[in-house]
């Protein structure tokens, strides 16, 4: 009897290693420069109101990001915007493993008619791409 409990242990061990070994992947931290606050995404319904400051827009639509490349100001926001028939998902490059930087993964599916903000605290070139369409690429530089 006492041989049937130390596999029950083994096996509770072997489950609880295997568990806390997915759970350190899936926090596994990057090596690109990270920001030193979180970042701020803000999803919103519909496209930028009349009152919303129209600077760091970006605007998705099938031909791809416009513009391409945009520079802004550490601690300021770009808002990407999709005016495409089609959803988009904005994803940090390199693509498909999006390592370069994290928080524009945060930016994710942007449904037709829809925008999506991320605020850049560090200063840095950070480079991303429409997962679903991954010839579409861009570039934040935050001086």
């Amino acid at each position: 009897m006492s041989s049937k409990w130390w596999v029950i242990v083994a096996v509770i061990l072997i489950l609880g290693a295997g568990y806390f070994y997915i759970q350190s992947l899936q926090n596994k931290p990057i090596s690109s420069p990270q920001p030193t606050t979180a970042p701020i995404v803000s999803p919103q319904e519909s496209s930028p109101s009349a009152d919303q400051t129209q600077k760091n827009i970006i605007t998705i639509t099938a031909g791809g990001f416009s513009p391409a490349e945009i520079t802004i100001k550490a601690e300021d926001s770009v808002t990407w915007v999709n005016s495409d028939s089609n959803d988009h998902q904005v994803n940090s490059g390199p693509h498909p493993i999006h390592t370069g930087y994290q928080p524009l993964n945060t930016v994710g599916l942007i449904k037709t008619g829809e925008s999506k903000s991320l605020t850049f605290p560090t200063t840095g070139t950070y480079k991303y791409h429409d997962h679903l369409n991954p010839q579409l690429t861009g570039e934040v530089t935050v001086e």
